[in-house]
């Protein structure tokens, strides 16, 4: 037809897209009129939007409300980042690299993912290019993570600005931390099986005088990671939220706490009945408030596991019904206990230090082995000595004596300097190869004198008095005293 016979006509019904997207605060309300929803919800709080369309979008949005309503249509905006590659290329369909979430969430075979690219428009040249990079991304398909890991994973991310370079592996080993979250409160709840929890079960705790140290502490972490956690959220910071509760349940909960309360929960003994109720009663809230503390950055996990703790559905009629109508977990300061956190980090060191002599010298699991600590008096000894059968729990100790007599330390020994507070020793007799260990020594020792020396002809040089500070002098000493002490530890060992 020609140009004459063709009317165009713009259909009076229809915004532009950005113009429309700019009524969307108050339009969805019921604006223009003065609707009930008007009144009870605008303005709003939170918008949050990426920052490639901040202008086209976020910037509508308030010249629409304040020309329109005369008000701003919320007061903060929270840019997430953009999600791209692992590459740091944009997500693109004609480049081939999108990752659909339900593909991450389900799991997705190599297969199907080069017939979606075949399904597509993209030419024979990007199909080519595009099933390549597939390949090597995903030779086995993209496993099965779940939402909660895939949640998780990009909550971690965030830390890293603007932009997130989505590498599925990441997401695969939080897919692993979802398993180990749920075998470890599985595992756990064997040591409560027999435990009734009250509705003030923590303030029971706290007031009862049965904690050990290791229940102190346990409590005291539980309210520095809801401090982290609360603190994270009110100022946007949801990587480093993510990462507290991680580290909560790793390192305080997994690697700590649940390792050294076996011996105390299998003992059901009455002379250990008050010692074996603390160490339950620690572990049931600390399992507790930490789902409570993870519901958010894992919803469905954290659902099963807490409807799976003993005495659900009889602590009263404030119970809520949900994990998801529970109470966030609140830092009460009062519960913080910094002595008991220092006495647990110096007890660490020491068991860490057993850790690597066993290894050291590749002494089997089955196998308790007798340590030796010499540590400085104050609180480092204090800790180890409040704490010994946690030092023999997690260092697989057949015994542990502090400070003994240098009569009473056998000759042979491995030895590990913790630090120059702190020398852990172990009895290698019938165990090891002397001539082997002896050469081990001789190189440690080595590579303790020679900066030792380094050290003196500083302090022996002319002008150092004169010229050097007294604070730098008083750190000079303290290092050097360090390294002799150390030096003095691997020559006897030697000896």
């Amino acid at each position: 037809c020609s140009k004459d016979e063709i009317i165009l006509e713009r259909d009076e019904d229809v915004l532009d897209t950005w113009f429309s997207s700019g009524l969307f605060p108050f339009s969805v309300m019921g604006w223009p009129d003065n609707t009930n929803d008007f009144k009870a919800f605008y303005p709003t709080s939170l918008l949050e939007t990426g920052l490639d369309i901040l202008f086209f979008w976020v910037a509508r949005m308030v010249m629409m409300g304040l020309q329109l309503t005369d008000t701003l249509p919320f007061h903060t905006v929270y840019l997430h980042a953009m999600v791209r590659d692992k590459d740091g290329r944009k997500m693109s369909k004609s480049l081939g690299n999108v990752i659909d979430p339900l593909e991450v969430i389900n799991g997705c075979t190599l297969e199907t993912l080069l017939a979606k690219l075949d399904a597509g428009n993209l030419p024979a040249k990007e199909i080519a290019r595009a099933k390549k990079d597939q390949q090597a991304d995903f030779p086995d398909g993209i496993p099965e993570c779940g939402s909660d890991a895939l949640r998780f994973g990009l909550l971690a991310y965030t830390v890293q600005g603007r932009d997130v370079n989505l590498d599925m592996k990441r997401v695969v080993g939080y897919r692993m931390f979802c398993n180990k979250l749920w075998n470890a409160t599985r595992f756990a709840l064997h040591f409560v099986s027999d435990f009734q929890p009250t509705p003030n079960i923590l303030e029971e705790l706290m007031s009862s005088g049965k904690m050990a140290i290791r229940d102190k502490f346990m409590i005291s972490r539980l309210m520095a990671c809801s401090e982290t956690v609360n603190d994270c959220f009110a100022s946007y910071k949801f990587g480093d939220a993510q990462h507290a509760a991680y580290s909560y349940w790793m390192n305080d909960v997994c690697d700590v706490f649940l390792e050294l309360i076996k011996p105390v929960v299998y003992d059901k003994s009455d002379e250990n009945k008050a010692n074996r109720w603390a160490a339950q009663a620690t572990l049931w809230i600390a399992i507790e408030a930490g789902l409570r503390i993870l519901h958010p950055m894992m919803p469905f996990v954290t659902e099963e596991l807490w409807h799976r703790l003993p005495g659900r559905g009889t602590l009263g009629g404030a119970e809520p019904k949900s994990i998801m109508l529970a109470e966030f977990p609140e830092c009460n300061s009062a519960y913080r206990n910094f002595e008991c956190e220092e006495s647990m980090e110096a007890t660490m060191k020491i068991i860490r230090a057993c850790r690597s002599l066993r290894q050291q010298y590749n002494i089997g699991n089955k196998v308790l082995t007798h340590f030796f600590v010499k540590v400085a008096s104050g609180q480092p000894e204090d800790a180890a000595k409040s704490q010994t059968d946690d030092i023999k729990t997690l260092g697989k100790a057949s015994a542990v004596d502090i400070n003994l007599d240098e009569e009473s330390i056998p000759k042979s020994v491995g030895i590990v300097v913790v630090d120059e507070q702190m020398t852990v020793l172990m009895d290698i007799k019938g165990l090891v190869d002397y001539a082997a260990e002896i050469k081990k020594l001789e190189k440690q020792l080595t590579k303790t004198t020679n900066p030792m020396q380094q050290l003196e002809d500083k302090m022996a040089a002319p002008g150092y008095e004169d010229n050097v500070s007294e604070e730098v002098k008083t750190s000079n000493q303290e290092r050097l005293d360090g390294l002799k002490k150390k030096a003095t530890d691997i020559e006897e060992a030697i000896a």
